[in-house]
């Protein structure tokens, strides 16, 4: 009768004690591995190995990049295992190895992408190419730059035909030097599609 008059409230129900079974479950193999029991360690490695994949689903962009991130996770975990209290929930110590390996893959991310801007800024001829046409292709670089979206358009002409600094581009804009990079970068990127059509 309950189930028929409240579905949402009994699928909760279900969905809450089936997690709390779950994490028994794991906290029991953990247990076990800690002990020596390598069967229960590698039931234990596959059973989680599919909860971080869907954990790691939508914070990491590339397929490549999720397997590495999962395997670090795994290899952390393998090393703390030592540290896990059996009578402490198993969820909350695994996500927090997980969060970790997250946020350094995160900062490590971030200084490539960083590093790939600085190093696309000097891609495109300087000023001086632009203006005395040395290289073949420049009119053709100059009317794709013409046809860039707002900020990217001012940035990457003020970078490349002007030839400021990023410093004097976001003092102009009133922008981060950061978010100078950023527009300078999405603007690289689509200059580079519009090249390769």
């Amino acid at each position: 009768m309950v189930l028929l008059l409240y579905p949402k409230l009994y699928t909760l129900y279900y969905s809450k004690n089936s997690m709390a079974q779950k994490q028994d479950s794991l906290s029991r193999l953990m247990e076990q591995a800690q002990s020596g029991r390598s069967d229960s360690y590698h039931t234990l490695l596959n059973q989680i190995s599919i909860t971080l994949s869907k954990f790691l689903a939508n914070r990491v962009g590339s397929f490549d990049d999720k397997e590495d991130v999962l395997q670090e996770i795994l290899l952390a975990i393998h090393n703390s295992r030592h540290t896990y209290l059996p009578s402490k929930p198993f969820y909350p110590w695994m996500y927090a190895i997980a969060k970790n390996i997250l946020i350094r893959y995160y900062k490590k991310i971030h200084k490539q992408n960083a590093n790939i801007i600085e190093a696309e800024i000097h891609t495109l001829p300087t000023p001086e190419k632009l203006e005395s046409n040395e290289t073949e292709g420049t009119n053709e670089i100059i009317r794709l730059i013409q046809e860039l979206p707002g900020k990217q358009k001012q940035i990457i002409q003020m970078l490349k035909i002007q030839g400021l600094s990023i410093k004097e581009i976001a003092i102009k804009l009133n922008l981060s030097e950061a978010n100078v990079k950023v527009i300078a970068h999405r603007g690289y990127h689509t200059l580079r599609r519009q090249v390769k059509k």
